[in-house]
């Protein structure tokens, strides 16, 4: 596929695996998130959203600065995306405006005057495996572990619950979703040179718990290397129309996409 769709696919993907897994803070008290995280994840079948993504990352004395939002539409089965992500990154800017239907990828960046298709597995197949990660037990576990420390309060008729913490328990959370994605065994001494520094999460759930918003902010830091780099992650994601995203079709200048040779996409 291009160059802009392939840089793209790992950001998409982050935000829907997001959006299948805000159920899991659901409950009407900080026990009852897990007892119905499951049920309450397999019942999103679609929605709209908004994401806001931004990261700060300090590497010696130096600052890199990325802005991201990802606006669309989801359907988890079939698996059906509209997705447009405008990316700002050291004073530059870019569009990717991407459509995944009927196992087909289609999509169209800056610069570029058509849109170009793949059936590429190696493209798809990315997206699909969101749906393990979404029901993996180990991730499952890991909120099993945190639920005490939720605080529930009420605003505006819904649920909403926070989370503070620290520490190396989120480095179970990062074992779990690398396991499930790429379904071999991760150890975690991977994740031994980084530093959970800081980390908050707000959950807004309707009274049925249905999500309205989930906001994340993360501070993370390397250990024991020669350069010490710092990594500020921030990210809100905004929910609508949730399971009443009926269809997504494609516009007729996407279905004249132009099939890019597989070939090609290997060597980008």
């Amino acid at each position: 596929m291009t160059k802009s769709l392939k840089k793209y696919l790992l950001l998409i993907a982050t935000v829907i695996l997001s959006v299948t897994l805000a159920a899991c803070g659901t409950g009407a008290s900080t026990e009852q998130i897990v007892n119905k995280s499951v049920e309450s994840s397999k019942n999103i079948k679609s929605t709209d959203f908004v994401a806001t993504n931004s990261s700060e990352i300090l590497v010696g004395e130096q600052t890199q600065t990325v802005e991201n939002t990802v606006s669309g539409s989801l359907i988890i089965d079939p698996l059906a995306i509209k997705a447009t992500t405008d990316v700002k990154a050291q004073g530059q800017s870019q569009t990717l405006e991407l459509y995944i239907k009927d196992g087909t990828a289609y999509a169209k960046s800056t610069g570029q005057d058509e849109w170009v298709k793949s059936s590429s597995s190696s493209i798809t197949a990315q997206f699909e495996n969101l749906k393990k990660i979404a029901n993996s037990e180990q991730i499952l576990e890991f909120y099993k572990k945190i639920a005490k420390d939720f605080k529930k309060t009420e605003e505006n008729g819904n649920y909403v619950l926070t989370y503070t913490g620290s520490g190396d328990q989120f480095k179970d959370l990062m074992v779990a979703v690398a396991n499930a994605s790429s379904g071999n065994e991760v150890n975690a001494s991977a994740f031994n040179n980084v530093d959970f520094k800081n980390v908050t999460i707000k959950l807004v759930v309707t009274k049925d718990y249905t999500p309205v918003t989930n906001e994340v902010n993360m501070e993370l830091a390397t250990k024991n290397t020669s350069t010490p780099t710092t990594m500020k992650i921030k990210q809100n994601i905004q929910y609508s129309n949730v399971n009443n995203v009926k269809e997504i079709k494609l516009p007729d200048e996407v279905k004249n996409a132009k099939e890019v040779a597989a070939d090609t996409q290997k060597s980008e």
